[in-house]
């Protein structure tokens, strides 16, 4: 008698046997994904005794030479754009927007990007340094920042780093328009106050000279002495540098000389200022007023205009003109304005309005202005081309082409034109495919501009052609497809394609934007973007696109399925429609919601391009949610909320349909279930409290946060089952049958050979995936390729496979024998890639929203598994399958799938034992439109969709990073602070011989060589001693030379204490004390006379009369030096020696110097009465 072992013994041998064939613990005969009940206590047990599987210093070294995560470069269009700049010496474009980001364009390709390391407030003006490669922001805390393009570490390319920041405070020095002068040194900055600051680009510190509107306002007539308001705009002169047109929101202008002090003209202007402009020889410039008009005056005669007013939309009221430019021109005069619309007939249209002689044209955008430039000729100066900024697109008008068209913009473009729906990524495209798609494009775009672009500022480093084409496929609301060029860092369109011609809707109809029936104002429309969508049921839902054949598949909203091939020539089609009706086997299922689209009847003119073969409309009409093509087959297969069918493309007929409708499902349809719009408000109040209820429930229970490794690289790849420790797994708990369930929803299906039924041969199969957790596997006779379009072919159900805890299964995978992905469709015959690799085993990867399994073909034996929501509570929201080529060796690569879940992490795992191998955490969970974005290259890259109107391109890849690699050069170097100067001056201040009494100064310099340091208690009481001898002693000597500041007023010399005065210049006057008083101490200066006496000066503005000589010296500055009577030792000192005693404090020729200290002078602010000077 044979001895028989009990069940206990053969379950462990069994466990045992498993373990050294390589099969997980969980592995047996059963189809699904969890795990046995069967000796419960035994198998839990043996989970504690994984052996430790530890990560050699040799895969982790493969790790990081295969996979990394970068940021990589952005497509489209930035969200909430707010300033524009154009720098005509680096022929660069620059963007900013209200989340303080900074995009700069050149020539294709070249792109640089900044934003600041924390959230910035948002950027109201931006301006270039020309040439110097830097440029300024505002921003709407009236900070200015600095930003400066370097190059990147790694030598790709440029970046935008932020480098210097400085703030005004007060409610009158908010800034109001800032302005960088043509010698790059300063930048002018006017203010709400009506006050002009300059700042030290070198230092980026406001100077001490201060342009104030009391100075500018003493040569105004006494009947416009009222407060001018807020600098509206400042202009430098063209010619002539050191004038500057200031002026004023309430009609005030002033031609200001920097240079002599004065104010050359004055203009009055009855209407409100918007903005001025300089004619290109200097000798007038144009004025825009909030009434709609303009005017032209002459650089010098100011008593009236000498052109205008013009209302050009008149004579009814208008609109403001917001911003008008008169730039050169080939043809003649141009203007060039935004605004000035009739209030009452077009007060909401968007308009740019350009006329030059005879010709005018209105340009109508369909979203707000922002800014406008106008790009000039490199060669001659003319004008080229119009930038126009508007919220949601940018749009390049062509200036030197007759008619003016539009430009085909490279880069910037207008994703959104309707809202995108879907997207698709076609990778590795053949040549002949993108060939013929661009030709096609260009045919659409014969209306456009035919010019060089413009904008050609960088260059760039790496022009290699041998890069894989990539084509993005957007699908869109108003049921259009677009075909943008995704190979490289600009993307541009490449073809256009509109479904709606297809069917005949009462909302199709009429034209919205039908042609302008007035001839005054001449419109014309230009820009993409069109936010209404004439019927809902067009929006494309799925696409699919061949690339090696062209075929393309479009499913729409209501159940449409267009079936389209690339073809040369242009052809009139009569649409045919194939109907399929999912739900026929099915008594009790009513539809309740939208109708299907119905076709046109009469023949259809196609141009050269995508044309379609055939419709099939599915009955439910509702929305596709799957779709997969297989183009060498000829069989496209559409799944929905109902069902899936497989539909044969060269016979033009249906050869499957299987609705997955449970007697769920079919009970709620019937009694106002999900699919029905029509749910009583009782109904629908008692489920909102049942779910906030359950989810209140839900959080006290505590549930765990998902985690994730800091690291993204790839030390991020060694998880905790790999390291031996089991971790705590969440219970995966069966689906909550919420209203919003619909358990029937197809959400994968795969079309592909796999051996199925034995390991002799293989057979065409399609796998079906729903949303409960259901796999059906069909498999397909298909007939040999002469006989193809004679023998209808012939489909049965293979296997069902249930999931237990019921998740989604989102992508399914039938892997070779060298654990690779079947080749795509049609990639083997084209010689794109090599064959499968017949050896076994084959496997299937199931991934469902929870985890993947790995099961062996064909019998569908467990191989390994990795539960996500179980250790981090993360679900699954895209799947994509790339072949990572190593960045040390290009013969080496790693098949991998690439993963994005609801938390916003990238993770990549290898195949076929489903290893975590990097993971990043990238987009933020609460942006659910942008995950579900998501799209994968065939090398390892992803887009998706970080806003709107804006792709973001990320690399999962450590060899392929589309990243921008252009250069920009620096045309002129900015002037550096002159710091040696300074070092040199305090070292000769430091070597003085003291005289007596010099032991009450400090030190003036800290590098310089001194005895060693009191206590800090004496250095304090020290400093303060000082301090009160300091201002004493100032006090004294400008107190006692009051009289002759008043003399020299009188004599002529402009003085900011004359004039009408205003709060704002008795605040900057009282704050500028404070600074002065503040920084005394460690700015004290021992400046001997020439008969050796020595006086104590203070960095701000001191006047000091020397008692052995006549002389009087006025030192400015905060820089520490020693003056003597015949020298000066610092450039950056200013010393004015004169034979008189009399000096004009703290002004000369109306500029006031910014640090002053006379106490006794500020007292007579606050005098009720004007102050009028003394005579002596």
């Amino acid at each position: 008698m044979s001895h028989r072992r009990p069940p206990e013994q053969n379950f462990l041998l069994a466990v045992l046997l498993c373990r050294l064939s390589g099969v997980g613990v969980s592995a047996r005969q059963t189809l699904g994904f969890s795990e046995t009940k069967s000796f419960g206590s035994a198998g839990a047990m043996l989970k504690f005794m994984k052996p430790s599987q530890k990560i050699t210093p040799e895969r982790l070294q493969k790790q990081k030479e295969l996979f990394d995560f970068n940021r990589a470069c952005y497509h489209g269009f930035p969200a909430k754009p707010s300033a524009l700049a154009w720098d005509p010496r680096l022929r660069l474009l620059a963007l900013a927007t209200k989340t303080a980001e900074i995009r700069i364009f050149g020539t294709p390709g070249v792109e640089v990007y900044g934003q600041p390391e924390t959230n910035g407030a948002a950027i109201t003006h931006l301006t270039f340094l020309n040439g110097q490669c830097r440029l300024v922001s505002l921003c709407e805390d009236n900070s200015l920042h600095l930003w400066q393009m370097t190059p990147r570490e790694d030598s790709s390319g440029m970046q935008l780093t932020q480098v210097n920041s400085t703030s005004l405070e007060g409610k009158l020095k908010k800034i109001s328009v800032i302005i960088a002068d043509s010698t790059g040194e300063h930048l002018l900055v006017g203010t709400e106050g009506g006050n002009i600051y300059l700042l030290n680009l070198s230092t980026f510190a406001m100077s001490d000279n201060i342009i104030y509107q009391d100075v500018v306002m003493q040569n105004v007539p006494e009947d416009y002495k009222v407060n001018p308001g807020p600098v509206e705009a400042i202009a430098e002169h063209p010619t002539e540098p050191d004038k500057i047109l200031i002026g004023y929101q309430r009609g005030l202008i002033v031609l200001w000389d920097k240079k002599n002090l004065c104010a050359d003209q004055t203009y009055v202007c009855s209407q409100q200022l918007e903005s001025v402009c300089w004619h290109a020889d200097g000798s007038q410039f144009t004025t825009s007023h909030n009434d709609g008009s303009y005017m032209v005056w002459s650089s010098t005669d100011s008593a009236n205009p000498s052109d205008g007013p013009h209302t050009v939309y008149g004579p009814f009221p208008c609109k403001p003109i917001t911003k008008i430019v008169r730039p050169c021109s080939k043809s003649g005069d141009l203007i060039v304005f935004a605004g000035g619309m009739p209030r009452a007939s077009y007060g909401d249209r968007n308009t740019v309005t350009v006329i030059c002689g005879e010709n005018h044209v209105t340009y109508n955008l369909t979203s707000k202005i922002v800014d406008f430039c106008v790009v000039a000729h490199e060669d001659d100066g003319h004008a080229s081309c119009l930038v126009v900024l508007a919220e949601e697109e940018v749009v390049f008008i062509d200036l030197e082409s007759e008619e003016w068209p539009a430009f085909a913009s490279p880069y910037l473009a207008c994703l959104h034109s309707s809202a995108v729906t879907c997207s698709f990524l076609a990778s590795s495209v053949s040549p002949d495919i993108y060939e013929k798609l661009k030709e096609a494009g260009e045919k659409q775009q014969g209306c456009l501009s035919k010019c060089p672009w413009p904008i050609n500022g960088g260059k760039l480093n790496n022009t290699d052609d041998s890069k894989q084409h990539d084509i993005l496929l957007t699908g869109h609301e108003d049921g259009t497809v677009q075909f943008w060029d995704a190979s490289g860092v600009s993307l541009k369109l490449l073809y256009k394609l509109s479904t709606a011609q297809l069917f005949v809707s009462e909302d199709l109809g009429g034209d919205g934007a039908a042609a302008e029936d007035d001839d005054w104002p001449p419109f014309r429309k230009t820009g993409l973007f069109d936010p209404y969508s004439d019927d809902p049921r067009l929006g494309v839902k799925k696409m699919e696109m061949c690339p090696y054949s062209g075929q393309l598949i479009v499913a729409g909203t209501a159940g449409q399925i267009l079936v389209l091939n690339l073809e040369t020539e242009e052809k009139e089609i009569v649409p045919e429609c194939v109907n399929v009706n999912l739900v026929a086997e099915t008594d009790n299922f009513v539809w309740k919601s939208h109708n299907k689209l119905d076709m046109r009847t009469e023949a259809v003119k196609f141009s050269a391009g995508m044309q379609p073969s055939v419709v099939v409309q599915f009955y439910p009409p509702a929305s596709c949610t799957s779709l997969t093509l297989h183009s060498e087959w000829g069989l496209v297969a559409c799944g929905t909320a109902h069902g899936f069918a497989l539909f044969d493309i060269m016979q033009k007929k249906n050869i499957l349909s299987k609705s997955t409708l449970s007697p769920l499902d079919l009970a709620n349809a019937a009694d106002e279930g999900p699919m029905s719009r029509r749910k009583s408000l009782k109904k629908s109040l008692r489920e909102s409290f049942r779910r906030l209820r359950r989810g209140r429930s839900q959080r006290k229970t505590g549930k765990p946060l998902a985690t994730s490794p800091t690291s993204a690289g790839g030390g991020g790849a060694t998880s905790a089952e790999e390291e031996g420790v089991k971790p705590v797994e969440r219970a995966v708990e069966a689906r909550s049958q919420s209203s919003d369930y619909i358990g029937s929803m197809v959400r994968c299906l795969h079309l592909t050979k796999c051996f199925i039924a034995t390991t002799q041969a293989m057979s065409a199969t399609l796998w079906a995936g729903t949303n409960s957790g259901a796999i059906f596997v069909f498999t397909i006779a298909i007939p040999p390729s002469d006989k193809r379009n004679e023998i209808t072919l012939t489909v049965q159900l293979g296997k069902e496979i249930h999931l237990k805890h019921g998740a989604p299964v989102i992508s399914i995978c039938i892997l070779d024998g060298a654990s690779r992905p079947f080749p795509e469709p049609m990639a083997v015959k084209k010689e794109a890639a090599a064959p499968h690799n017949p050896n076994q085993p084959h496997r299937v990867l199931i991934c469902s929203e929870e985890q993947f399994k790995v099961f062996t073909l064909p019998q569908l034996k467990p191989f390994c598994k990795f539960k996500l929501t179980a250790h981090e509570g993360s679900r699954v929201r895209k799947i994509g399958y790339a072949n990572f080529v190593s960045s040390a060796d290009v013969s080496y690569s790693e098949a991998a799938f690439m993963v994005i879940t609801n938390q916003g992490d990238f993770n990549v795992f290898s195949l076929p034992d489903c290893r975590r191998q990097i993971q990043a955490p990238y987009i933020k969970k609460e942006d659910i439109s942008g995950i579900n974005s998501v799209v994968f290259s065939n090398r390892g890259e992803a887009l998706y969709m970080m806003s709107p109107c804006e792709l973001e391109r990320v690399s999962l890849s450590a060899r392929y990073i589309t990243k921008a690699s252009g250069t920009v050069p620096v045309l002129v170097k900015p002037k550096q602070p002159e710091v040696k100067e300074k070092e040199v001056s305090d070292a000769k201040v430091n070597d003085e011989p003291k005289q007596d009494g010099d032991k009450d100064a400090p030190e003036p310099s800290e590098n310089a060589a001194a005895p060693a340091e009191p206590p800090a208690e004496e250095r304090e009481a020290e400093n303060e001693s000082n301090k009160d001898k300091e201002e004493k002693e100032t006090t004294e000597a400008v107190g006692g030379s009051l009289k002759k500041l008043d003399e020299v007023k009188e004599n002529g010399d402009s003085s900011v204490l004359s004039g009408d005065i205003t709060i704002d210049s008795i605040r900057d006057h009282m704050d500028d004390l404070k600074v002065s008083e503040k920084s005394e101490k460690s700015s004290e200066v021992v400046v001997e006379s020439c008969s050796g006496n020595k006086t104590v000066v203070s960095s701000s503005t001191s006047t000091l009369k020397q008692e052995s000589t006549s002389s009087v010296t006025v030192v400015k500055s905060t820089t520490i030096t020693s003056v003597s009577s015949s020298s000066q030792e610092s450039s950056s000192i200013q010393v004015v020696e004169t034979a008189s005693t009399e000096v004009n404090h703290s002004a000369v020729n109306g500029t006031e110097t910014k640090k002053r200290a006379p106490l006794a002078k500020a007292e007579s602010f606050f005098s009720k009465e004007p102050r009028i000077p003394k005579e002596e």
